[in-house]
């Protein structure tokens, strides 16, 4: 793995495979944490594809969204046959061994326009689908009834949600309003909502945020039952460039404890002059003005041109260390979000010890993006065109 701190320069290197088997642009993919050579994906092409990422192959190729194009798909945990996915305003929960035109197990119907996102908690008991009306439907998977309706909060689309992997009752949604909401989703009253827009205009943050508001566009956190501070991350891709770092609570906790990961003995030995954010004895001003938040990660410091369109925490590394990006820009940036920023570098140094850790340019608007444990071969790219690109990165 290359040196954590050590900004590579732009990679153009060739994706080590291609996964074929998709009509048209990929909108989604998922790899599943227990197997991580199985990959899913959906596509506008109105059909969810499962892939084999050591021989390339599609092992199976779902058609029962009668046409229309599949917007989100995800694993279910302990399932190795079971993914959800969502078409239109219906979530589909799928066996894949029913064959390509199988019957789904079960058809939710609760949201009233077309859904953005669909997300699971920990233990998959329930499900939060995210729509263009601003509201979240939350499901009990295991009674398949609606549990609760989320609304009110947000006044443009909602395009992300997000379980706490720490509060089994609390959610966060992300819309096209530039908040940030953070739920109960047991009472289906909202707890805190965060302007992201308040807080550019206010510090001056972003790329452009007349042209280009800080919309969320895509949440993250990590998966499973994480302990310590991992456990409460929360990633935000920005309309305006930005990627924003979390506490999931959406709380701003003491200065003097470390709101970072632990760093490893061997990359303390390694890497002894990098400094950390958990070394600082202040927060900095942006982090009086946001509650809740870590790390602010712009184009000063090496980030997106334009809009980010996905972020996602790496199952590569230490969990919680790195963060993967990619934008309409056509680059995919990996972070080691901790790292102290060093405003006096030169983005395309290879000396340079700030956050971003990997340049690579990608030929296309990336759409989604998904990560495994593996060494080789351990990033996927759903992007514009029909196939998705697989990259050994760090």
């Amino acid at each position: 793995m290359a040196m954590a701190g050590q900004q590579q320069d732009v990679q153009l290197k060739l994706p080590v495979r291609r996964l074929r088997g998709h009509t048209d642009s990929v909108l989604c993919c998922a790899s599943r944490p227990d197997s991580p050579h199985v990959v899913a994906s959906s596509s506008e092409d109105g059909s969810v594809c499962i892939f084999d990422i050591r021989t390339a192959m599609c092992c199976h190729r779902l058609q029962c969204f009668g046409g229309q194009a599949v917007v989100s798909v995800l694993p279910a945990p302990g399932s190795e046959h079971v993914l959800y996915a969502a078409a239109g305003s219906t979530v589909y929960c799928l066996d894949v061994r029913q064959g390509p035109t199988g019957s789904p197990l079960q058809t939710y119907s609760f949201n009233v326009e077309e859904i953005n996102q669909v997300a699971l908690n920990f233990k998959g008991t329930y499900l939060a689908a995210a729509d263009d009306s601003g509201a979240v439907k939350v499901i009990d998977t295991r009674t398949h009834k609606l549990f609760k309706t989320l609304q009110g909060a947000h006044s443009n689309i909602c395009s992300s949600v997000q379980f706490h992997s720490r509060r089994p009752w609390e959610v966060v949604t992300g819309g096209l309003d530039s908040k940030l909401v953070k739920w109960d989703f047991n009472r289906g009253r909202p707890l805190q909502v965060v302007d992201l827009a308040a807080a550019a205009v206010t510090s001056s943050e972003g790329v452009g945020g007349f042209c280009n508001p800080p919309f969320v566009h895509a949440l993250a956190s990590i998966e499973g039952d994480v302990p310590g501070e991992a456990g409460k991350l929360l990633a935000v891709a920005r309309g305006d460039g930005a990627i924003d770092v979390f506490d999931s609570g959406l709380e701003s906790g003491s200065p003097k404890q470390s709101s970072q990961p632990a760093v490893s003995k061997r990359r303390a030995s390694t890497s002894k002059d990098v400094k950390r954010l958990d070394d600082k004895k202040s927060p900095s001003q942006m982090d009086v003005l946001v509650p809740g938040r870590k790390r602010h990660l712009h184009l000063g410091i090496g980030g997106h041109a334009s809009i980010v369109n996905h972020v996602t925490f790496a199952r590569f590394g230490q969990r919680g260390q790195f963060l993967v990006s990619g934008g309409n820009d056509t680059f995919i940036k990996v972070w080691d979000w901790a790292l102290e920023d060093n405003p006096s570098s030169d983005v395309a140094a290879t000396s340079s010890q700030g956050p971003l850790v990997m340049n690579l340019k990608h030929k296309r608007k990336v759409n989604w993006l998904s990560t495994t444990s593996s060494e080789v071969e351990n990033l996927v790219v759903a992007d514009t065109s029909k196939v998705l690109s697989v990259y050994s990165v760090l």
